[in-house]
């Protein structure tokens, strides 16, 4: 069931970016009067469409976070709750870099370099407080990454716009998302001091 759910979600991403992907074919066909965009140098475009790419592998990561603790084994349905909501996020996040490419007159992914990681596996014995801990690793690279784009996007073009956009759009859900997580460790971590396993159960429950 878990399985075909999450396979379900990523055809669904796949299916997105193909339409954008037919939306961007279409733009470079040419017209009667060609409009001359505003275009992004080639330095901040790479590390746009690699953020891109950065955004749907990390959707993949939650989902199967999701995945794993609706198993009937695992059963805490408050983190599975959690995860897809994270994988939705990060999926919304790069189809909103996609909409910004094609409203900057570029294509929405780099077809040369563009490929979705399906590798990433749910270490055995996961529970949810060292999943909370890797979410908040995937968080930090993410912002690390984000940076990365408007460092380039600065130092080539300068290109003030995509650097502001990025920079209020991004980095402020970013880091008001990573205090959400630490906050969450901190309180499940104290939770499970006397008893692990009723601790996580009751956060499960009462804070995800």
């Amino acid at each position: 069931m878990m399985k075909s759910i999450f396979f379900g979600m990523v055809a669904m991403a796949v299916a997105i970016l193909s339409i954008y992907q037919e939306t961007a074919q279409a733009q470079e066909q040419p017209a009667a009067h060609d409009y001359k965009w505003n275009g992004i140098d080639d330095q901040c475009l790479t590390a746009l469409h690699r953020q891109i790419n950065k955004e749907f592998d990390a959707s993949i990561v939650y989902l199967k976070y999701a995945a794993y603790f609706a198993q009937e084994k695992v059963n805490l349905p408050g983190f599975e709750k959690f995860f897809f909501h994270a994988a939705g996020e990060e999926r919304e996040h790069g189809i909103k870099l996609i909409e910004y490419a094609l409203m900057r007159g570029q294509g929405p992914v780099d077809k040369s370099s563009f490929n979705l990681d399906y590798t990433y596996q749910v270490p055995p014995g996961t529970d949810g407080e060292s999943a909370l801990r890797a979410a908040l690793k995937k968080e930090e690279e993410v912002t690390h990454s984000i940076r990365g784009v408007i460092k380039a996007c600065e130092d080539g073009s300068n290109d003030f716009h995509l650097a502001d956009y990025l920079t209020g759009e991004y980095l402020d859900e970013q880091h008001k998302g990573q205090r959400e997580l630490a906050e969450k460790i901190a309180t499940l971590s104290k939770m499970k001091k006397s008893a692990p396993k009723l601790g996580e159960f009751l956060f499960d429950k009462n804070h995800m």
